[in-house]
């Protein structure tokens, strides 16, 4: 009784993530009516899951809407305890994700800056950290599809209230739109048709993401790819591969890089044979990402803004 009660409480969970990772404001009486139980059940089981559960909800942008135009992403080797030096690396602001992963290198991290003298200097920061031996970064030329996959947003496009709101949603995507008035200063009325738009335009995503060092319920396993020819008429070809949640054009050791998630490694070694497939496919690497150490991308430098604010 005990173990077909604990059963169906975790197919439920599972059931409510998938969910949230699709529409993480979705409200509890449309999540009920999509799962088919009880509004109560899923009350109490969504309060359990966003309070002690294994995710968090936040919203995500593309990094270039909020003022980031530099990125890359950077293998580590390391002469120390890798857990050790993965929290120093974690500690840097401008690293929105550190990874512990298999394969040569065994952690990875991600810079995401304004621009490429931030990115050096952050490198830089990176280096001098105890305990880090070598580093190899790949700059990214194209994000072609970022965590979430949220729109890229000119900055003509949102104004000063819409950065405020975005940087609520970016701690908090379940915010009430109560609390989104009072901390981005407007009306509750004006907070929700204004967070309404940013939705609908893709230029925020709402997502679930799992809290570092948490068990995942999938498992995340980066590649790394060398292609003859245009890099431009391959990655619409990788783009459409299962499970695929991340992919950059790069500059460095790899041409692109890119994540796959899945519930089952089987599929990753289907997806990657296809990837070794085409035709201008040179070489393929790959690691899985072991544990997570963090994961934050809501850092939010000032951007100029191009026209008046508007309640």
């Amino acid at each position: 009784m005990t173990a077909s009660v604990t059963s169906g409480t975790y197919d439920l969970d599972t059931r409510i993530l998938e969910e949230l990772r699709i529409d993480g404001r979705i409200g509890r009486n449309e999540l009920a009516a999509k799962l088919g139980v009880s509004r109560p059940t899923v009350s109490k089981r969504l309060n359990v899951l966003l309070t002690a559960g294994p995710v968090h909800v936040v919203g995500i942008v593309h990094p270039s809407t909020i003022g980031l135009e530099a990125l890359a992403h950077v293998s580590i080797s390391v002469d120390q305890p890798v857990r050790q030096v993965a929290a120093r690396v974690a500690a840097l602001s401008d690293i929105p994700y550190v990874s512990l992963t298999s394969g040569r290198y065994p952690l990875i991290a991600e810079i995401r800056t304004p621009g490429p003298q931030q990115l050096a200097a952050a490198l830089d920061r990176i280096r001098s950290i105890d305990g880090v031996r070598d580093t190899n970064t790949l700059f990214y030329s194209d994000l072609i599809i970022d965590i979430g996959k949220p729109e890229q947003a000119s900055v003509a496009t949102i104004d000063a209230l819409d950065m405020r709101l975005l940087t609520v949603l970016q701690e908090d995507g379940r915010a009430s739109y109560a609390a989104l008035a009072t901390a981005a200063g407007t009306s509750p009325g004006t907070a929700r048709i204004r967070v309404l738009r940013l939705i609908d335009e893709g230029i925020v995503r709402i997502s679930a993401l799992s809290k570092p060092g948490q068990a995942d319920t999938e498992y995340a396993v980066g590649f790394g790819v060398r292609t003859s020819g245009r890099i431009s008429g391959l990655t619409p070809l990788i783009a459409e591969l299962p499970g695929l949640r991340f992919l950059a054009a790069t500059i460095g050791r790899f041409d692109a890089v890119g994540t796959i998630h899945t519930t089952a490694l089987e599929d990753v070694v289907a997806t990657l044979d296809t990837l070794r497939a085409l035709r201008p496919v040179l070489e393929v690497d790959s690691w899985v990402h072991l544990v997570r150490v963090k994961e934050r991308y809501s850092n939010t430098p000032a951007l100029p803004l191009t026209r008046e604010e508007v309640s």
